[in-house]
This record gives structure tokens, sequence and C-alpha cells, in this order.
């Protein structure tokens, strides 16, 4: 039925479209070396291709030959994120295009200031306007929303003393804060033609802002990726002989932008699964800031023989390739995750938000603590019973894919709509 829905609208599109759809994407920073990012980015090309043929789709990014050499579209800058930017340029452009999409990511916790001016900007203009596929954690971002330890903060406890902690100060404005954000969101979301917003837990607190009644709940774009042909890629001779070998090969991504607390405990970890003849792949969903990170955890180990990094910017579907290489992947990165699961390799998630939790539920698992309380026998126990039920998880996994895959069905039929009535 729903592709029977789909094929109508694309059909009555056909029909009624005299001009190509006129397509901005934007709202999150593509083109910043973040492989889930740009995976996202790559899917909803591709989605919509599918529901409007012929589309003009521009790309708010900040690689742009790389970008449309890719993906075969139009470009402009990235819009919205430091370093500064040509507003006039980005308004211009919202209102030159006939839908504006946000196109995934974490935005509305991580930075909704940034994709909800876009919205708003829109929205003056009249051009339509789309939230596809994203996310927000259960809080805002601490280093927005939060005062951080310093001079500020200081003088805000000092002003609570005096009032004998009757009034915090500090808590005050983080709540107001907070308070303008989500009145924000909800305002902005109430005036979108549509939301599909990535997961269930992104909805209930989507809805703690405001109510927001025609919000609906879709996936991760990512989910529809493909990997890249095994032979096409480049790989040092020591990453290739592990990979191609029959050892137990760990896959193991950590967020340079929210390391671990407990890095000794994880390097230690690291080489007790080394000692027992696991080899341990470092591989990175940011090449210029988590790469680092894990060459460094790599230095400390001491058996460094037994692992290796994926070094080297790399296109999506070519650490999807690799994650299919694996016998399981440890992330605190939610794409790296998501990619591991699409070809059913079996997953360990630490804690960086909300957002990894949330994903892990699908699958009836539990995150391994966090990156500030990272529970080391959970990850141990977990690792012990994933690697020798590979078919159990593969079961699961593609119940979960599939689902997945059904809810972006459903909202791709209503992109199909929105686009048709452009």
């Amino acid at each position: 039925m729903l592709e029977r829905g789909l094929l109508k609208a694309r059909s009555a599109w056909h029909k009624i479209a005299m001009e190509a759809v006129r397509i901005l994407l934007g709202g999150v920073p593509f083109g910043r070396n973040n492989v889930g990012d740009e995976a996202i980015l790559e899917c909803v090309v591709g989605i919509l291709r599918a529901v409007s043929p012929g589309c003009e789709i521009t790309v708010s990014t900040d690689d742009q030959s790389a970008t449309e050499a890719r993906l075969q579209v139009q470009t402009v800058p990235l819009f919205g994120f430091d370093p500064p930017f040509s507003r006039k340029q980005m308004e211009e452009c919202i209102a030159r295009a006939d839908v504006f999409i946000w196109a995934g990511a974490t935005g509305l916790s991580d930075y909704p200031e940034i994709p909800l001016s876009m919205l708003e900007a829109a929205h003056r203009t009249g051009t339509k306007t789309v939230v596809w596929g994203v996310g927000m954690n259960d809080t805002f971002n601490p280093y927005i929303y939060s005062i951080l330890p310093g001079k500020r903060r200081t003088l805000l406890n000092l002003l609570s003393l005096l009032t004998f902690n009757k009034i915090h100060f500090a808590q005050r404005l983080e709540k107001q804060a907070e308070d303008r954000a989500r009145d924000k969101i909800a305002k902005e979301l109430n005036q979108c033609d549509l939301v599909v917003l990535r997961d269930p837990e992104t909805l209930t607190a989507v809805h703690r802002c405001g109510d927001v009644p025609r919000a609906v709940v879709g996936a991760d774009s990512a989910e529809m990726l493909e990997p890249a042909d095994w032979e096409e890629i480049t790989l040092t001779r020591e990453a290739r002989q592990i990979l191609d070998s029959k050892a137990r090969k760990i896959g193991l991504c950590i967020s340079a932008q929210r390391k671990l607390v407990h890095e000794k405990e994880l390097i230690d970890f690291l080489d007790r699964l080394a000692d027992k003849n696991y080899r341990i792949v470092f591989l990175p969903m940011n090449h210029s800031t988590d790469a680092p990170l894990m060459e460094k955890l790599r230095d400390r180990m001491q058996n460094k023989s037994h692992s290796t990094i994926i070094g080297g910017r790399r296109s999506p579907r070519e650490i999807l390739a690799i994650a299919g290489r694996l016998d399981l992947v440890i992330s605190s990165r939610l794409h790296l995750l998501i990619l591991a699961s699409v070809l059913h390799v079996p997953i360990i998630g630490i804690s960086r938000g909300s957002k990894v939790d949330n994903f892990l539920t699908a699958f009836g698992h539990t995150s391994a603590g966090s990156v500030d309380e990272c529970d080391f026998d959970h990850m141990q126990n977990e690792l012990d019973r994933l690697i020798d039920s590979r078919d159990e998880f593969k079961e699961v996994s593609t119940a979960v894919h599939e689902m997945l895959l059904q809810r972006l069905e459903e909202a791709k039929l209503r992109l199909a709509q929105v686009l048709q009535r452009g």
C-alpha cells in the first residue's frame, strides 16, 4: 500500500510540476569531516531523488567541491556555524528555494538555535519547511546551555551565597535559556509543512517543549546506506591484513567531542582483549578529531601489534564496508553503531547523550555506562555474550532494520506529498 501511495504521489508530481522543485538542505554541519553527518546527507539526497525525480538539490556545506563531485548536487557555504557566514546570503538562498529541509542529526538538543533560525527565515519568506530525521537528547548541550566553571559561574555562586542560597542564580539563568529554546522549538516546528523525527524518544522530548501534534516518527536516513566495494577501498598493508584475517576483530570509536574520562581503564581493557588474540580496529568517525585521539590511545597500549587504525578521510560507504568486516563494534559515536547494525555486526554503545541509549533500546541493549562513568565489567559481559551469538544478533538486527526502513517508507510518502503540493 505504501509503494502504491508513493507511486501515485510521484505520478502526480510529474503531471503537476512545470519546473523542478528547488530544495535546500541545511541545518547540519555538513562538510566538517563527520562520517555520520555525511552518511545522512548521502541518503537524504537519494530519498529526495526517489520521491521527486528531477528535483534541484542544493546543500549548505563546508566542503563544497567534494560534495558536488560525490553527490552531483549544487552547493552553497555552510550557514549557521562558525566561522562567520553571510546571513544575507543565507536568507537569499532560503528565499530562492521552494523547500528548505533541516536534514537530520541531533540538532534539536545539540545546537537548536542554528537550524531554528533557518526555519524562521524560511517561514518569513513563505518557503516550505521540512524537518527530516532530526533527533533530540533528553538534555540540552551543556556547552551551550550550562554556565561552565569560570569567572561568571563563580560570581553567580557568590551572589547566591549572599541570599543564603535561597536563589540559585546560575541555575535560574540556565533554566531561562532552556525554556526559551523549548518555546522556540515548539513554535517553529508547528509552522513546518512536515516534521519527521528520528525516534520515539525524540518525539517525547519534543512534546516536553510544547504540543507539536503533526510531528511523526521516522528513522535515521543512514539506515539506507549501502557499503562500498571492498576491493576498491585503499588500506595500509597492516589494516588489510588484520581486516582480512580470521582473527576476531573488535572495532572501536571514541568521540573526541567528549572523551572517555577513564582512558587508562579503556587501554587496560583493550590490552586484555589483545592478549586473548583479539584484533583491535580503531575506526575514527571524524578523521580530523577522532583519529588523533585514537592514535594516542593506541600508543599507550602494551600490545600494539594486535591493533590498527583506519586512517585517512573515509566516505560513509567505506566506513560501512569496513564495519562489516568486524565481529563487534564498541562506540560512543551513534552513527558507527547504526552502520554496524545495518550489516548485523553486534554493537556495544557508550552513552554520550541519550541518543545512544535510545538507539540501543530497540535491540534490547543497555549502554556500557557513559563517557563519564564507563562500566567495563558490563562491556566485557556484553562482548562475551554477543561475540558467540552472532546469529541471534542478526535475527534481532534484521527485525530492527526492517522496522526502521518501514518507518522511513511511511515518512517518504509524506515527504512526496509535501513536495507535490509545492
